[in-house]
């Protein structure tokens, strides 16, 4: 059996949760095996009231699904936007929580009926790659960048965001202090953003303003359906052709390195 390249974290959508992001990411899960990554599904810490939630005919529109009348309902948010009136801004400290439970000890908020192929030697297999989808591609958009200095992480090599948008750290929005955040010039890793031309909750334009602010490391897909992660094997090509092409780049890197140390040595 081939080594595993790496472990990759998938943060869901606001009112979704683990289970339902894995079912809806079935083709894009299955490759990535397929390419020796293991795929790993986080749960938002927030869990979600009735009264926090947007109507049941909106649910679908958040690629989420409403719950037979009656029926207990697990919807989970990575934060819960406060009232704007009140000048309070987003909390990521239990999600930051969450995330590190995952890394340092393996543990996942748990789901009932739904469980993943964790085990201890888990952690010695590298966490390369963040997937995030809405509310969770913000998140993961906004701690990549910090992913050593929150998890002691530094072998990060891919961010993969669908439906993205990027926080608001503007002036006034109460989340100002999240705008350290955001990218340096020591990041190593790579972005690729992917939003839908159709998309009616995280409209064209603010994927795009994302895109923009991380323009120097970050590459651009467009596909022409809504608020979901595309599905369709060549969406899936794209993608995980993207992932395969940083594989390649970093091999070229390091045997270039290799043949430079190896005329340095020739010279001493």
């Amino acid at each position: 059996m081939a080594e595993c390249k790496g472990r990759v974290l998938f943060f869901h959508g606001f009112t979704q949760t683990a289970s339902l992001f894995y079912a809806k990411t079935s083709a894009l899960r299955k490759r990535l095996i397929k390419l020796n990554y293991k795929p790993v599904y986080l749960n938002g810490p927030v869990r979600l009231t009735p009264s926090d939630l947007p109507s049941r005919d909106s649910l679908s529109k958040f690629n989420s699904v409403p719950n037979a009348d009656g029926e207990e309902t697990d919807y989970r948010g990575w934060w819960f936007k406060r009232d704007p009136l009140s000048g309070d801004g987003i909390k990521l400290d239990d999600s930051i929580v969450a995330i590190r439970d995952y890394v340092e000890n393996g543990n996942i908020i748990p789901e009932e009926g739904f469980q993943q192929d964790i085990d201890e030697t888990d952690k010695n297999i590298p966490v390369v790659g963040l997937i995030g989808f809405s509310q969770g591609a913000c998140l993961a958009g906004i701690i990549c960048h910090m992913f050593n200095e929150f998890f002691h992480v530094d072998t990060l090599k891919f961010v993969v965001l669908y439906s993205g948008f990027k926080l608001d750290t503007s002036k006034g929005s109460g989340q100002e202090a999240y705008n350290s955040y955001f990218p340096t010039s020591e990041d190593k890793f790579k972005m690729l953003h992917v939003y839908g031309e159709l998309d009616t909750v995280v409209e064209a334009s603010r994927s795009e303003a994302f895109y923009e602010s991380t323009k120097e490391i970050s590459t651009l897909l467009k596909h022409p359906g809504g608020h979901f992660v595309p599905n369709s094997k060549l969406m899936i090509d794209h993608v995980t052709n993207w992932i395969q092409s940083l594989d390649i780049e970093q091999k070229k890197e390091e045997k270039e390195e290799d043949i430079m140390d190896m005329f340095d040595k020739i010279g001493h």
